[in-house]
């Protein structure tokens, strides 16, 4: 019995701890090769799934951004937007060229400007202008008439109740915004919101054309537009009148409302 035990003991030597460290390290390296191949084979999986995806992807970023795009192309498109001005000849305009526009005729008994007319004391662009000649009265803000006796039956409304808009509106050569009181703005303003400006064309050295308030300037005549602040420029310095630095009372260095005395001489 002693020699069987001995006998069975020789057959199968007992593992050293050398032996079963060595072991735990193989275990350990079949582990890491297994997840390793594991993480690969998912790796591949989501490269193929983005490819699969990715058309969608793209399409759907592609329908977000067109009506964005499409809206910049327009913006860009608009005629007259970059509103240029002779920086020479308004450097040398004198008190004289400022307060005597050759643009008016300063003896029609017209207190608007040319393109303009008085109607319960503000100027509106000519109902003539905006109806082609076909309803050249002017009746209210928002309304014109074909001929005397004015009707309802033959005037024409456009417009009606929403401010600045339709025929509630001022002369092209006034920006065609708010109608405004009687006389214009020198010719280096420009009008915004019924009063006058210097042009912000002469105060960024034609960058920003366009006036969006008192102390902003924008490149387009676009009010969506104006809201991206890498199309504007804002500046106290531009919040003032034409005439600052000239050292002449007659020429206003602050913002002001329109002078009468640029559209209709004293008599």
């Amino acid at each position: 019995a002693v020699l069987a035990v001995v006998a069975l003991r020789g057959g199968r030597p007992a593992m050293q701890r050398g032996d079963v460290e060595a072991a735990q390290e193989k275990v350990g390296m079949l582990a890491l090769a297994d997840a390793l191949a594991n993480g690969l084979t998912a790796s591949a999986k989501v490269a193929e799934d983005f490819k699969t995806l990715y058309p969608d992807v793209h399409d759907a970023m592609t329908s977000l951004s067109s009506p964005t795009a499409d809206l910049k192309s327009k913006v860009l498109a608009l005629p007259g937007k970059s509103h240029l001005v002779n920086m020479s000849v308004m450097a040398n305009m004198s008190v004289h060229d400022l307060l005597h526009p050759q643009a008016f005729n300063r003896h029609d008994g017209n207190m608007c400007p040319d393109d303009e007319e008085l109607h319960q004391g503000l100027c509106y662009k000519t109902c003539k202008a905006l109806t082609n000649s076909t309803f050249p009265i002017r009746t209210t803000a928002w309304s014109c008439c074909r001929e005397q006796p004015c009707s309802f039956f033959n005037t024409m409304f456009v417009g009606t109740f929403l401010p600045c808009s339709g025929y509630d509106v001022a002369g092209a050569s006034e920006g065609q915004g708010c109608p405004h009181t009687p006389g214009s703005c020198m010719p280096n303003e420009e009008f915004s919101l019924g009063v006058c400006y210097k042009k912000c064309a002469i105060l960024t050295n034609n960058t920003f054309s366009y006036r969006s308030a008192a102390s902003t300037c924008c490149r387009y005549n676009n009010h969506f537009a104006c809201l991206d602040a890498l199309n504007v420029n804002t500046s106290a310095a531009f919040n003032i009148g034409g005439g600052l630095g000239d050292h002449e009372a007659a020429t206003p260095g602050a913002p002001h409302t329109p002078m009468p005395q640029l559209t209709e001489a004293a008599k």
